[in-house]
């Protein structure tokens, strides 16, 4: 830090010590970098759209923070000291923070961010917070990996004015849904309807309904580990209806096929079969923002130990990425006749 000072204020009598900067940061709430970030992504008046849609993606990254003993985001995680060591693994204490990002693809800014620590992460809680908080001006698609699929999602997306989905979901684990875990080798386009309930007595008369571990009451405080609960913000007996798109892909390193099912409330005839793969295709982009943002912006260090200066550096970088994005859109490479397109850095 103190040599950071020293390049940022070259004159002695205008510099200050680390000690002092952190006691003026300590005055600035986090809070402030958040709607500045919400402020910023207002003055974009015409955003670039995909067929009429803004074009969104979430998900989340992990950050590792300076270990600190006392972190509220201290967790332990299980590491192999040596990569021959197949079957040794050893727990390690480290401080990691979650980021749950809403991206948007076609104007490279991010939206939203919701910290979480790691020990305690709710992405999907997380992803139907953030879209309930977003206030956009046009229709807009949202894409998700695997992870994001309960039906408490599908139905936020069916409910939530002008919001479309597209979640990519398992088919072969034992958390998959049992009829995409039945469905036939072939690409396939089709609508679904999933009746789910929350109460043990409507399961126990329709054995093929979909019970949710969701309770409309708790009957105690604490419940036993491997009691898994859900979230279900409905009715108790509510049909969830989705379009169900599988697809077929060829794995080039094996030189297999695989298939790949994809949960959406679009329109068949606005994005067909041959549609929806390159429109997947394109929630990669939120992953390589995140390459960028960790090591060309050096969202990967951290300067400080304390909470509320981490989240401050967290926040600042999400609004610097988006200034620098902005900036070179505004910029234009001059056409020449090139081998290669040319992009700015």
């Amino acid at each position: 830090m103190n040599k950071e000072l020293a390049d940022a204020f070259t004159k002695p009598s205008k510099r200050m010590t680390a000690s002092a900067y952190e006691q003026q940061k300590s005055k600035v709430n986090p809070r402030l970098f958040k709607a500045i970030l919400y402020e910023f992504n207002s003055t974009l008046k015409q955003p670039a759209l995909y067929h009429g849609y803004r074009l969104l993606a979430i998900d989340g990254s992990d950050f590792a923070l300076p270990y600190d003993k006392n972190s509220m985001f201290l967790c332990n995680i299980q590491t192999r000291k040596k990569p021959s060591d197949d079957n040794k693994l050893t727990t390690k204490g480290t401080c990691l923070i979650h980021a749950n990002i809403l991206y948007d693809i076609a104007n490279c800014c991010y939206l939203d961010c919701l910290l979480q620590s790691r020990k305690s992460i709710d992405e999907r809680s997380a992803a139907v917070h953030m879209l309930q908080n977003l206030r956009l001006q046009h229709r807009y698609i949202v894409l998700m990996d695997r992870g994001y699929e309960p039906f408490n999602l599908f139905e936020h997306g069916n409910r939530l004015s002008n919001c479309n989905y597209v979640i990519r979901l398992r088919t072969q684990s034992k958390s998959a849904i049992r009829e995409i875990s039945a469905l036939p080798d072939q690409e396939c386009d089709f609508e679904m309807t999933f009746n789910i309930t929350n109460s043990a007595k409507q399961k126990k008369l329709h054995p093929e309904y979909h019970k949710i571990n969701a309770p409309n009451r708790r009957y105690k405080d604490k419940y036993s580990p491997k009691y898994r609960t859900a979230h279900w913000d409905f009715e108790s007996f509510c049909p969830v209806h989705c379009r169900i798109v599988k697809l077929k892909i060829n794995d080039p390193l094996l030189g297999k096929t695989k298939w790949e099912v994809l949960a959406t409330n679009l329109s068949p005839s606005d994005f067909p079969l041959s549609e929806m793969r390159n429109l997947y295709h394109l929630r990669w982009d939120i992953e390589s923002s995140f390459r960028k943002l960790k090591y060309d912006l050096g969202a990967v260090c951290f300067h400080s130990k304390k909470p509320a200066f981490q989240e401050i550096e967290l926040y600042s970088q999400l609004i610097m990425f988006n200034v620098v994005n902005r900036i070179i859109f505004l910029c234009r490479i001059a056409d020449a006749h090139r081998k290669w397109p040319h992009e700015i850095d």
